[in-house]
């Protein structure tokens, strides 16, 4: 696959989360689509690692190029969270920047997400940035997962061809 296509597919958790964001109040396919669309991105990830693994690119730069959208939409979310005001927020970037984690099955890391806060079972500013931070981490697991899987199929692919 050409990378220009691997780095379009970068996009795609953008567009689930915008989906999943979209219909999340619509009736009977909302809740579906909450559930189901982030497993299904999920399993997305893990073979847009395992094309990432069969291109040119070492694993760090794989990592990092595949999951830019992720990194980039984090950065965004903290700036705009933590580094603006209410008044000097801009409000079209911070709904943008958590597009990626919405392609995130949350309600997987949710719970993991609230440690983060002082107070028991309060969600606050805290477990919003975690729940940000968690869906990048679990994303870029994934995609590691994926090309892991790419580099030992390829390998196995090499050796078949050689025997």
């Amino acid at each position: 696959m050409k990378k220009s296509v691997l780095v379009l597919l970068t996009f795609v958790p953008i567009v689930v989360g915008y989906l999943v964001n979209r219909l999340l109040f619509a009736p009977v396919i909302g809740t579906g689509c909450f559930l189901i669309l982030p497993l299904l991105t999920t399993a997305f990830w893990v073979y847009l690692g395992f094309q990432y693994a069969r291109s040119t690119w070492k694993v760090i730069p794989a990592i990092f190029i595949g999951n830019a959208t992720g990194i980039l939409s984090l950065l965004i979310y903290i700036w705009q969270m933590v580094l603006e005001t209410d008044e000097t927020r801009n409000t079209a970037l911070t709904v943008l920047s958590q597009m990626f984690s919405g392609a995130v099955p949350t309600y997987l890391l949710g719970r993991l997400a609230i440690l983060f806060e002082v107070e028991p079972n309060y969600i606050g500013e805290r477990s919003m940035i975690a729940l940000q931070v968690l869906s990048v981490a679990y994303m870029m697991v994934v995609f590691l997962c994926g090309y892991v899987f790419g580099k030992i199929s390829k390998k196995a692919a090499m050796k078949q061809g050689a025997v």
